[in-house]
Order: C-alpha cells, then sequence, then structure tokens
C-alpha cells in the first residue's frame, strides 16, 4: 500500500493548473467504464485509496483503464515521474483503444513528465503521439514547450512554426513564439508576436510579463515598467494572495528601479 498524505499540491500555481488539467482528463476507455468510473471518483479525496484500488484491478485489466487511474492517483500525490510511466503503460498496454484515446494518455504523460521536470521525456512521448495525429497543432504547441523547457529554442521555435501553420487562432502559439524571438534576440519579431497574443483572448498577465521583458529588451524602461505594474496588481487575488506572475513583476520591477549605482539588470528567463 502506497500511503503518502495530505494529496500534493504544488507551490507554483502555473503546475497546480496543470495537475488539475490531468485529474480533470479521464480517458474514455471501451471497457469496465464501472470500476474505472469509482476508482478516478476517490482520486481527488483519496488518491492513496484509488492507487491500492488501481493496483488491486490492474492484474485483470485489459483496458489500460487501471494504469491510467494509477497514474492519476499518483499525480494528486505529486510523484509525476511514475505518474508519466503509467500513462504512456496505460497507452500502450491497454487493448481495444482508439488513436484518439492513445494519442490522449500519451499527451498525459508527456504533461506528467514536464511536471516532474524531465523536458527529454516528454519531448519523446509528445513526438509518440505525433506520430498517429501529425497534424495537431496542440501537440506541437506541447513539444515546443518540452523543447523550450529543455532549453533548445531553436527545436522549439521549428514546432511552434509548425503548429501556427496548421492553426493561427491560439493566442497561447503567438506567446511562446515571442518567447523564443527574445531569447533568439529577434526583438522585432518578439514584438509582433505579443502583440498578436494580446489581441487574443488569453490570459493578459501572461502576455504583459512578457512584453515587459520584450520592452525592456528594446530599452524602452517605462513601457517595461507599465506593464510589470499592470501584472503586478492584476496578478494579485482580492484576498490578498500573490500569483506567481506578480512576484516576478515586482522582482523586475525592484531591479530596474533600484539606484543607478546600486543598479542590477532584470535576469531575463
Amino acid at each position: 500500500m502506497l500511503i503518502i498524505t495530505p494529496a500534493y499540491r504544488h507551490p507554483n500555481p502555473l503546475l497546480r493548473a496543470g495537475i488539475a488539467a490531468l485529474l480533470l482528463c479521464a480517458i474514455g476507455l471501451p471497457a469496465q467504464a464501472e470500476p474505472y468510473q469509482q476508482c478516478v471518483s476517490l482520486v481527488e479525496s483519496d488518491p492513496d485509496a484509488a492507487y491500492d484500488v488501481a493496483l488491486d484491478w490492474e492484474a485483470t485489466d485489459l483496458t489500460g483503464g487501471a494504469l491510467h487511474c494509477g497514474g492519476l492517483a499518483l499525480t494528486a500525490l505529486g510523484l509525476f515521474d511514475a505518474a508519466a510511466k503509467r500513462f504512456h503503460r496505460a497507452a500502450t498496454e491497454g487493448q481495444k483503444l482508439g488513436s484518439s484515446e492513445r494519442v490522449a494518455l500519451l499527451r498525459q504523460s508527456g504533461e506528467a513528465w514536464l511536471l516532474a521536470g524531465q523536458g527529454t521525456e516528454a519531448v519523446a512521448v509528445f513526438t509518440e503521439a505525433l506520430a498517429f495525429t501529425p497534424t495537431d497543432p496542440s501537440l506541437f504547441f506541447a513539444r515546443a514547450r518540452a523543447h523550450d523547457f529543455g532549453g533548445e529554442t531553436i527545436l522549439a521555435y521549428a514546432d511552434v512554426n509548425a503548429a501556427l501553420d496548421i492553426d493561427t487562432t491560439h493566442g497561447e502559439l503567438y506567446l511562446l513564439r515571442a518567447r523564443l524571438n527574445r531569447q533568439l534576440d529577434q526583438l522585432d519579431d518578439a514584438m509582433r508576436d505579443i502583440e498578436a497574443a494580446l489581441a487574443s483572448n488569453i490570459n493578459p498577465i501572461s502576455v504583459r510579463l512578457e512584453r515587459g521583458l520584450i520592452r525592456y529588451e528594446h530599452g524602452d524602461d517605462a513601457g517595461a515598467l507599465e506593464d510589470w505594474r499592470f501584472v503586478e496588481q492584476a496578478g494579485t487575488s482580492p484576498d490578498g494572495t500573490v500569483g506567481a506572475a506578480s512576484r516576478a513583476a515586482t522582482r523586475f520591477i525592484v531591479a530596474l528601479e533600484a539606484p543607478a549605482q546600486e543598479q542590477a539588470a532584470p535576469t531575463l528567463p
């Protein structure tokens, strides 16, 4: 029996969002739906118990449902590398799965590898998924994020461009390419992409944090401060909880406004 309590709550709110997305994604497996739903229903309230149920069921299950439920339980417990392996096993060992179910499981495996801080493994799994659906822009975006996580800016850039060749409507693609263009010192291209991201319907907090960095690199300190002050305020919830973007904006503001004799340039991500 695996006992790790309480259920894991990752300190990074962006990663918490990724965890929540994994936990909400129950795959439509073709058989034994009742034990699968019973197992998944335990994940949020008692992931230890869900993991035990998954282990007991795994010996007789051929659908991949037990492995998937076990992966969700491990995700809730913060054991992301183990979760990634179970999602991958579910994708490759589950019988009677269609391509869409296998892709969904591989996608979850890749996201879990990213939560575990393992970009190389995430790239490999997203590449497997692309073999099933080679024109899925969301998978190119996912692999681009994994490449970026591993510092492979050129490879990330190629994947973002591949995604945008298929679908030009998603602001997150422009936001990531703006970041990559900034890293490549292609600041005019970065500004065009960040304005495209800002014109989309995605959360402006992350967009304006990045635009502040691009403006700073352009030498527009006033514009950078304008964006970061917006993020600093908008990234704080009504109850006073300060988000990660708000904390980053505060660091950048402090570094930029330090007295000249002490000033250190903001450290850019």
